[in-house]
């Protein structure tokens, strides 16, 4: 199995979760993580559109993804 289907079962894995204390610890995993992740590199093709997989998921609507994709191509 590539990383990349790695990685969308794990999305919607924790879409579907309700379980507080596994969103804490997934929190806790992303604060740890973010301190060694450089916040200006570029989104790889893939990344953006796990971003867009993962708006949708969310059940954001078209108006709110445009808002969200313009903000994020300022920095491809």
């Amino acid at each position: 199995m590539n990383l990349q289907t790695e990685k969308l079962e794990l999305i919607e894995w924790l879409v579907k979760q309700s379980d507080s204390d596994v969103i804490e610890s997934i929190k806790k995993i992303k604060g740890e993580h973010i301190n060694s992740y450089n916040v200006e590199r570029v989104l790889t093709h893939e990344e953006r559109c796990l971003l867009y997989k993962i708006q949708f998921l969310e059940g954001r609507s078209p108006k709110e993804q445009d808002e969200c994709r313009e903000f994020y191509e300022q920095y491809l």
